[in-house]
């Protein structure tokens, strides 16, 4: 498919993440990777562990991370935005030769990977630390590494991921949604996808088609930013 060339909107991530909590979601829903329900509580958004069966799945010391919601880049980790057709950004090397936070740095001098990194489609609500552990793991259908950790979501929502020290295993009902937002993402941010990611995310496209909620969210996200996903809107 041809590069995507859709409007910019290259808003901050504080704005982006207002949106995705009070317009694409409408100040409550449930996770990404786990299907508990989170709310806002005047400035806080807070997930309902109970409601998922979570409530005994962290260590002391990560209870208060657990019970925040983050936003995930799902498909495509923040980091991987730092290539584009494989090259690495300029703003990349500036932030490394001034020893500063790259994706500060990049967010504020390169508006394509603002816009990139910012954009709605790749943006989901999370755990706050099953957002952590995943960090910028890739996708995967197989468990390869060490470190193995299984949040298994309870109740009518409840979705599983496993996640290891290598890879991510995402729900079986988000892996369509995921490689059609990673397809995106090779056609307008130059996000490379290897043979195997490529061929596993078709596998994924076609076991879990684009659902009725997939067609809802995208709606809102292009009433929001002025653009969806076209591998969604065909």
């Amino acid at each position: 498919m041809a590069a995507i060339s859709l409007p910019s909107q290259a808003v901050t991530f504080q704005k982006a993440k207002r949106k995705l909590y009070h317009e694409v979601y409408p100040g409550h829903g449930y996770t990404v990777y786990s299907g508990c329900y989170w709310h806002l509580a005047g400035r806080k958004k807070v997930v309902e562990l109970e409601s998922c069966g979570l409530q005994n799945a962290f260590p002391r010391k990560q209870l208060k991370r657990a019970h925040r919601v983050e936003a995930e880049h799902s498909a495509v980790p923040a980091s991987w935005l730092y290539k584009r057709n494989g090259q690495w950004r300029q703003c990349l090397i500036q932030a490394k030769n001034l020893h500063t936070n790259a994706r500060k740095y990049c967010r504020q001098h390169d508006s394509e990977y603002r816009e990139a990194h910012n954009d709605l489609i790749n943006l989901f609500p999370s755990v706050g630390q099953i957002n952590a552990d995943r960090s910028n793991k890739p996708y995967a259908e197989e468990i390869s590494g060490t470190k193995i950790q299984t949040f298994h979501g309870q109740g009518q929502h409840g979705k599983t991921i496993v996640i290891t020290s290598r890879v991510a295993i995402p729900p079986k009902s988000m892996r369509g949604d995921f490689a059609r937002i990673a397809w995106y993402y090779r056609d307008k941010y130059g996000v490379r996808l290897n043979s195997r990611q490529d061929s596993m995310y078709k596998k994924w496209a076609a076991e879990d088609p684009v659902s009725p909620e997939e067609i809802a969210r995208d709606h809102r996200i292009r009433q929001v930013q002025g653009w969806g996903n076209p591998y969604v809107e065909r």
